[in-house]
């Protein structure tokens, strides 16, 4: 599954691939959370609510993680949240959670982060607009970032931090003035967010 090795066809992770997508790839015309549309969505409960799957994706971003010798591990609410207590579970680190606040995410409840080496986890990322907005709110609060990750990749991530992700999806994703679902009068589902 991991994102920088080769794989035979056929092998274990190919049939967990195959098995997190029947599970979690529905089709249609989404708006995805970026304001972006889609005909697919990765439905990440259907890995966050599975403790066998998400250990899987956990184990392969703490594998990725150790040799930056992180202290802790961030994420946003909801899914990077339960993401980053895994991760950090995995690694017998601390976790810690950026809520949304006023122009961006914030760490709040006591969250010390100050002078600790942090990797910053996420669920999917499409824009990545929650996973610099948990970065800045890390730095903000003192902490270092030493890495970023996330489970599945559907779009591209620019840091200056190494980055790091389980899966990578190639769905294209279109702005709605450019849609061809849009186009084809095809009706528009919102999910995520507490939607659908």
């Amino acid at each position: 599954m991991g994102g920088d090795r080769r794989n035979p066809p056929g092998g274990s992770e190919d049939r967990d691939k195959v098995h997190i997508l029947e599970k979690a790839l529905l089709r249609g015309h989404f708006l995805l959370t970026s304001g972006l549309h889609s005909e697919f969505y990765f439905e990440k409960f259907r890995i966050l609510e599975d403790p066998s799957l998400l250990r899987k994706f956990s184990r392969e971003l703490a594998r990725a993680f150790r040799p930056l010798r992180p202290e802790r591990v961030a994420g946003p609410f909801t899914g990077g949240a339960i993401l980053a207590y895994e991760v950090a579970r995995v690694m017998g680190l601390r976790a810690a959670y950026a809520e949304r606040g006023e122009g961006g995410r914030v760490f709040r409840r006591g969250f010390d982060l100050r002078g600790e080496r942090v990797v910053v986890v996420d669920d999917v990322l499409t824009t990545g607009k929650s996973l610099r907005e948990t970065v800045e709110a890390v730095e903000r609060a003192g902490g270092v970032v030493v890495g970023v990750g996330v489970m599945v990749k559907r779009g591209d991530f620019s840091g200056e931090y190494p980055f790091h992700y389980v899966m990578e999806l190639d769905l294209p994703a279109y702005p709605p003035s450019e849609c061809p679902l849009c186009e084809a009068g095809i009706p528009l589902s919102v999910v995520g967010k507490g939607q659908h």
